[in-house]
């Protein structure tokens, strides 16, 4: 066997990586709650103007410490818990339901793995099954069909394409395209469209594609599509936090709870509304 010993160096490189442990993992979570810290004590000392900026910082930590399943957070605590979203559930225009911060938190025993906490509905349209979706404007059915071009949707395409036929229509004086339901009145296509439409999102917002579009979309711009319908549910409360602040804010409270090297993490955090307090 060769000894090289006195030939071999080892190199640095950029392709190398290694896993970090849990002190280096904890270090790195409290880097990500210093991205929230700073931007709460920020809002107090700039203007509103400059609130919306400090909201596309303070999404970012949250996407990358909840949403992924390979998070330093998630490794750290695998079965790391939120509270549920419980908040004030208001109706607004076109039958749109929206669950309003401030967001209380319930007891321990009551949290919810995290999982299941982005499955959560923060929005969602309570329309009838029967009249929803009737008429389609072009941009909004291509839209749709663009939610569907993955393999887990493609039998669900054919079938919503199958439901629908092209036609020239006026509106305010202006000539369309759209597409209409081939047959209003057939109960059980009805019901396939909204299934279908269920699936791709198209009447419910979950907690996770939620901060998604809010991280992807606002904070990082990977493309450039953008929802008004999103931007509206992520609105102030009476003391200026959105939905966002909150869930940042509980996040750092759960791993508190659950961690016990955070347990002495920012003594002085702002007040949570405790559920039977």
């Amino acid at each position: 066997m060769e000894n090289i010993d006195g030939i071999y160096k080892a190199e640095l490189n950029f392709a190398e990586e290694f896993n970090l442990n849990r002190h280096g993992m904890i270090k790195e979570i409290e880097t990500e709650f210093n991205i929230i810290r700073l931007c709460i004590q920020e809002m107090g000392e700039l203007d509103a103007e400059y609130h919306p900026m400090l909201d596309r910082i303070l999404v970012m930590p949250l996407r990358k410490l909840l949403c992924e399943s390979g998070s330093v957070l998630l490794n750290v605590c695998p079965s790391f818990k939120m509270p549920p979203l419980e908040g004030l559930q208001t109706v607004l225009e076109d039958e749109q339901v929206l669950v309003r911060p401030p967001y209380k938190v319930k007891e321990v025993s009551q949290w919810i793995p995290v999982r299941e906490w982005m499955e959560q509905s923060i929005s969602w349209f309570d329309r009838d099954v029967n009249k929803m979706a009737e008429i389609i404007p072009q941009y909004t059915y291509e839209s749709i069909l663009n939610k569907m071009n993955g393999k887990k949707f493609k039998s669900l395409k054919l079938q919503f394409e199958g439901l629908y036929g092209k036609k020239q229509v006026k509106f305010k004086g202006e000539v369309l395209e759209v597409y209409c339901k081939l047959n209003s009145t057939d109960a059980n296509a009805n019901q396939k469209i909204s299934d279908i439409l269920d699936e791709i999102g198209y009447n419910r917002l979950s907690v996770y594609d939620f901060i998604k579009h809010m991280s992807d979309k606002r904070g990082a711009h990977i493309d450039v599509g953008h929802s008004l319908v999103v931007g509206l549910v992520n609105s102030k409360d009476v003391i200026g936090f959105t939905p966002i602040h909150y869930f940042a804010i509980q996040m750092i409270y759960a791993a508190k709870v659950q961690i016990p090297e955070l347990a002495g993490y920012w003594v002085e955090m702002p007040e949570l509304i405790i559920e039977g307090e």
